[in-house]
């Protein structure tokens, strides 16, 4: 966690603890770089030299989100772009060229939530040969990766899922869920809940074969689903997921 730990240092410290103020509440930056070392675990490939992961991401976000950012943009760039750089070399991945992150606007993701992409993109004077010689971004996997614990709305041929907050911290927050994400009060969850009734890591969000679900992670006040206890429960949307006092409603967006 030291990689995240230093990103949000740096980026706190680089206007004068302006990041701080202005990003509160709403879409955090942390999100973005956790969601970028969870996407190239997902996404990485096997070549005769070794593990490749994507070097070019690009972030969809709600209009209002891009404004928040707003002239920040280029430094935020520039900070997660280290956050895969430092990340690749700490789990001895390989990049096939320079890494870059790209923002685009889109009305179509609701906002606090983004969609990611992304593609190998090999310099255009150094051919590639193996993993990286298509382009196109959201590149599949030769095999479907397994559950992931990321809040990354990333390409799916199914449902987006969504938790809605509505009692606990920051009631009416949104938080977006592909794949899955771990949900409890350390703050390098996937989803951080800061509510003392909530363990550590309390429980996990998932999808197999196509079906949604939530399983305890062995927390202190448990799991329910609507006003049963479950270890492990099916999710449809509207489901009631209650984690100790803290209450989200899972939803499935078209």
């Amino acid at each position: 966690m030291g990689i995240l730990r230093d990103f949000e240092r740096r980026l706190g410290g680089a206007v004068e603890g302006f990041f701080a103020r202005a990003f509160r509440s709403g879409l955090q930056p942390v999100e973005l770089a956790k969601a970028l070392q969870r996407y190239a675990a997902d996404y990485q490939q096997v070549g005769l030299d070794g593990v490749f992961i994507p070097n070019v991401y690009r972030f969809d976000l709600a209009p209002e989100d891009m404004d928040r950012f707003g002239s920040f943009r280029a430094m935020l760039e520039t900070e997660l772009s280290e956050v895969v750089r430092r990340t690749a070399t700490e789990r001895a991945w390989h990049l096939q060229g320079p890494v870059r992150i790209e923002f685009e606007r889109s009305a179509e993701v609701p906002v606090g939530t983004y969609e990611l992409r992304g593609k190998v993109e090999a310099p255009v004077t150094s051919p590639a040969s193996g993993p990286g010689q298509d382009p196109a971004f959201a590149p599949a996997p030769s095999s479907p990766p397994p559950p992931s614990e990321a809040s990354v709305l990333a390409p799916s041929q199914s449902r987006r899922a969504v938790l809605l907050l509505t009692d606990g911290p920051e009631p009416g927050r949104r938080f977006a869920v592909a794949g899955g994400a771990v949900l409890g009060r350390l703050p390098e969850c996937d989803i951080s809940l800061d509510d003392p009734s909530v363990s550590r890591r309390h429980a996990r969000i998932g999808r197999q074969d196509g079906v949604w679900f939530v399983e305890d992670l062995g927390s202190t006040n448990g799991t329910r689903l609507g006003e049963r206890a479950v270890s492990r429960g099916e999710l449809s949307d509207g489901n009631e997921i209650r984690l100790g006092n803290v209450r989200l409603v899972f939803q499935l967006e078209s």
